[in-house]
């Protein structure tokens, strides 16, 4: 069985996994998760008590949000779906792809953990680049933002891909530009035009941070974040004040109060 196949066929026992564990409810994680995302374990490290709340009161819909959703959905517009087997094809491939929105599966320490990177960049099957878009006035990225593409490539890695000359760009769009379609290719040109190496990219609409990946800082981030899905402690909440005044769940929020 060559690597491809292996990959694949891996990937599908996850899915039997979670499958099963979600038919017979069998779940030792917090809230009787199945499994943990990368988008959630990202959000830990802005505010893990937001992430509690999220989980025990509901999803609360906010303009940002629908900002977010809405702007990703036009990064996918004019691309093309295809199945999971042709896509492994084109990856291994001898021309250069970008996968968007492709479904990423693996185990980090027996948990089993996915996420939706925005478009990672592969050539002759191994991964080069994490793109990551981020639409908001700021131009430096959160920690958060490092976490979940760190995330991202600790799953790659996870799942048989060599993540050694990895790196991933966070994209930090200004909001107005989900409607310029050409972004992408501004940003593309602008990362991969050039051997690849960590720096501050200038684009018209988006200032783009280049950074290697680093395997040993994914696993730690995801180390601190399991412990509270594993119940080893209870959720810390932001230092940050700014965040809570932001915060859809602040009314609810028993943290609040020891924060000016």
């Amino acid at each position: 069985m060559n690597q491809p196949e292996k990959q694949l066929q891996e990937y599908y026992q996850l899915l039997g996994v979670i499958a099963q564990r979600r038919e017979k409810r069998e779940s030792e994680l917090r809230f009787n998760r199945v499994f943990l995302t990368a988008s959630d374990i990202a959000q830990q490290y802005f505010c893990e008590k937001k992430v509690e709340m999220q989980y025990r009161l509901g999803r609360v819909e906010t303009e940002a949000k629908a900002l977010g959703t809405e702007a990703h959905e036009k990064l996918v517009e004019d691309t093309t779906k295809i199945d999971r087997k042709g896509l492994w094809h084109k990856i291994y491939g001898s021309t250069p792809i970008l996968a968007f929105e492709m479904p990423l599966v693996a185990r980090h320490r027996d948990i089993i953990i996915d996420g939706i990177p925005d478009s990672v960049l592969f050539e002759r099957g191994l991964p080069k680049v994490v793109f990551e878009y981020k639409f908001t006035k700021s131009r430096e990225p959160f920690a958060d933002h490092h976490v979940q593409a760190r995330t991202y490539g600790i799953l790659l890695r996870n799942m048989g891909f060599d993540t050694n000359n990895l790196f991933y760009a966070i994209v930090m769009a200004d909001p107005q530009a989900k409607d310029d379609k050409a972004l992408k290719q501004r940003v593309i040109e602008a990362v991969v035009g050039k051997e690849l190496e960590e720096g501050i990219l200038d684009v018209e609409n988006a200032i783009i941070h280049v950074n290697r990946f680093d395997h040993l800082e994914g696993e730690n981030n995801l180390d601190w974040a399991i412990d509270f899905w594993t119940n080893k402690r209870e959720p810390i909440p932001t230092g940050n004040p700014n965040k809570c005044k932001s915060c859809e769940y602040q009314p609810q929020c028993e943290a609040r109060s020891i924060r000016s």
